[in-house]
């Protein structure tokens, strides 16, 4: 580094870094956003199977619902008549299409009546076509609009979800890193010793930024959940790295040393530490990408890289950013904000074994409570209790109950077949009604006799579509009840056949990672284990260390089972490996600084600086987390990404507590056997 800073050789990594920003910068234009989390099941799943033939068959399609209220049913024929005329509506289901519109309500049969008319609302099922996901849906929803303007009226279905996911999720980036930013700010001038310190920091980890955002061009799409997670996310766990090289600088600069050697020295002595923190980082999320369910891929692929490009440019781009201005941040130098006037008093470690057992005690008590918890598997889209598409779905469900479609698509049925499956349903609670083309026509009429325009809807060459809709509208137990009872009423009449919806493919999600999760935790734990292992070149710190931190992963499951609060479980995975690989951190600073005081100190005396030393740092990296969490969970319109970020905020915490309550006394409770496990060689430099 040193020859790198004397040289011409630092105009060149300038001149490198800004070049690959510049790119990274316009590659992100590029990223797809993807919002369909069943695209992320296994190739050979029921649903990816059924989506396909179903689009392949039948073309893009998705079904919304309409409500106009304060009319009456004759005035359906002009509602309907321009709605079929919006470029996109494929087709529209109503009263009229059942019986004569002008025939008087009292003559209707009341079954039916009830389907499409309540206390002058009426229902309209409209089919448009496109996709759930397709961004055209957006166009197409607001030229329905435009034709009901003058009406009141209420929209609902998954594609409406969808949009508005979209634009909660584009937006919700930079609304979390206005917040973000701002208290790491605040957070780095509390806990520094330069007013530059947080511009220069910040400025590193924004190239780091980019680079990962950019690069995400290169993996075809990143799922919405990863995109609005990931920046602040990676500002948080890697900032660590900038600020042991930049502390590390000052000490040298302390004593003395030139600017140059100061910077060449801090690198050296920092590389291992900073190298071996973020691997621990990078191999949680790494595990994820075992996950059969590959959001789990995306996710890690995403993290662990943006880990990565941040351990880059602390490593090349940092140390020559801290030359150029080095003059600056010694003129704006300050004492710290948080500063103890007297020294605190020595800490004392006799009730050792007493917390020792505590922490046992409850570690084990934790594990069985996070056992407990409740998990959703599906894809929590954007609900904002607030928005217009929330209340219009809650209008039309208290209007005319849930709407929770599922095709039932089969393969070479007979018309008997259908009629036979159809049967079973009609008495089920789980189900609120069913749509076929047996039930819109007469059996008795041949299939050859009926317009192409009625039969191609339901009938395309081998494949048939029902639709069944559900009475569960939410992920619950009666959601996966009713999906277990819709494949046993098909697989006894039907040789081939596919479920296609929300609940099928949440079902089948849920089945996907639980069966992922096991080898997901214990590969975390494994990889951090073996990371530790080479980097203390012992035995007994790796277990000691990863235990630790598994602790407070149970701590923090268990607290969100006392809070009677479901867990999404993508979301456990994602913040176990988290927390796991992103905070073992704290206890490789304090066990690095123990071990070398300890070559010259007595244990209590070795603990005592090793704490004294390590405590502020670890405290500035948890808060740093915490914030970023906490924001998330705030801030954040998507119930996935908020219920991750109050995790992850709570996680950190947690994590710094144990660290620094009960690893000291642990540490202290097994110095024996540390001592004999450890190799003892020359080592890298501590944090």
């Amino acid at each position: 580094m040193a020859k790198i800073l004397g040289g011409k050789g630092k105009w060149l990594v300038i001149v490198l870094f800004l070049f690959l920003t510049i790119a990274a910068g316009i590659s992100i234009f590029f990223v797809r956003v993807n919002y369909d989390l069943t695209e992320y099941l296994p190739d050979d799943s029921q649903t990816a199977t059924g989506v396909e033939i179903m689009e392949n068959v039948f073309g893009d399609s998705t079904s919304i619902q309409i409500m106009v209220n304060n009319v009456i049913p004759t005035d359906g024929t002009n509602i309907v008549t321009r709605l079929r005329e919006i470029d996109g509506v494929d087709s529209v289901v109503w009263l009229g299409d059942a019986t004569n519109p002008l025939t008087p309500i009292e003559t209707i049969d009341e079954s039916l009546l009830n389907r499409f008319y309540i206390d002058g609302s009426l229902l309209f099922s409209v089919t448009i076509a496109c996709g759930t996901y397709d961004t055209k849906a957006e166009t197409i929803i607001q030229d329905i609009r435009d034709t009901l303007d003058g009406t009141e009226y209420a929209i609902r279905g998954e594609v409406l979800n969808n949009i508005e996911a979209r634009k909660i999720a584009s937006r919700e980036i930079f609304k979390v890193l206005l917040i973000v930013v701002p208290l790491c700010v605040v957070v780095l001038l509390v806990s520094g010793k330069s007013w530059f310190e947080p511009i220069l920091i910040l400025g590193n980890l924004a190239v780091a930024v980019v680079f990962n955002m950019g690069t995400n061009a290169l993996l075809g799409s990143i799922s919405y959940i990863t995109m609005t997670m990931t920046m602040a996310l990676q500002l948080a766990l890697s900032m660590d790295y900038s600020l042991f090289l930049l502390h590390r600088y000052q000490e040298e600069r302390d004593r003395g040393v030139d600017i140059i050697p100061a910077i060449a020295m801090a690198t050296k002595k920092t590389f291992t530490s900073i190298t071996g923190s973020a691997l621990t980082t990078i191999a949680g999320f790494l595990a994820l990408c075992l996950m059969q369910y590959s959001i789990g891929t995306d996710l890690g692929i995403v993290l662990s890289k943006g880990v990565f490009c941040s351990y880059i440019t602390s490593i090349f781009l940092l140390p020559i950013l801290l030359f150029f201005s080095a003059s600056i941040l010694e003129k704006a130098k300050h004492r710290p904000l948080f500063h103890r006037k007297s020294p605190a008093k020595p800490r004392t470690y006799r009730a050792r074994y007493v917390f020792t057992a505590i922490f046992a005690i409850l570690a084990i008590g934790s594990y069985f409570l996070q056992n407990q918890n409740s998990f959703i598997y599906g894809n929590s889209s954007a609900k904002d209790p607030n928005s217009v598409v929330t209340a219009d779905n809650v209008a039309i469900t208290e209007r005319f109950g849930s709407f929770n479609p599922v095709v039932v698509l089969t393969k070479n049925s007979s018309i008997p077949q259908e009629t036979a499956f159809i049967d079973s349903l009609s008495d089920s609670e789980y189900i609120v009604s069913t749509d076929a083309l047996s039930l819109a026509v007469d059996d008795s009429i041949p299939r050859e006799m009926l317009p192409e325009s009625l039969v191609s809807v339901y009938v395309s060459g081998e494949y048939t579509r029902i639709i069944v809709y559900l009475a569960s509208e939410e992920e619950n137990e009666d959601m996966y009840a009713a999906t277990k009872f819709l494949n046993e009423q098909a697989n006894d009449v039907f040789d081939t056949y596919y479920l296609v919806g929300f609940a099928p493919a949440t079902a089948e999600i849920r089945t996907t990672v639980l069966a992922d999760s096991k080898l997901v935790l214990w590969v975390t734990f494994l990889a951090i284990v073996a990371v530790v292992l080479v980097l203390f070149r012992s035995l007994s710190i790796p277990v000691l260390l990863t235990i630790i931190i598994q602790g407070a992963v149970w701590f923090n499951f268990a607290i969100g089972y006392l809070q009677d609060r479901p867990v999404l479980f993508i979301g456990y995975l994602i913040v176990s490996a988290l927390q796991m690989g992103g905070t073992v951190d704290y206890g490789i600073l304090l066990s690095t600084r123990y071990l070398d005081f300890r070559k010259t100190e007595s244990p209590e005396a070795a603990m005592q600086k090793a704490t004294s030393k390590s405590t502020l740092s670890i405290l500035t990296s948890s808060l740093v987390l915490a914030f970023a969490g906490f924001t998330e969970g705030i801030v954040s319109a998507i119930p996935a990404v908020s219920a991750i970020g109050n995790l992850i905020g709570r996680g950190a915490i947690l994590s710094a507590l144990v660290t620094l309550v009960f690893l000291p006394y642990i540490m202290l409770t097994f110095d024996k056997i540390i001592q004999k496990t450890t190799f003892h060689s020359k080592r890298g430099e501590s944090l």
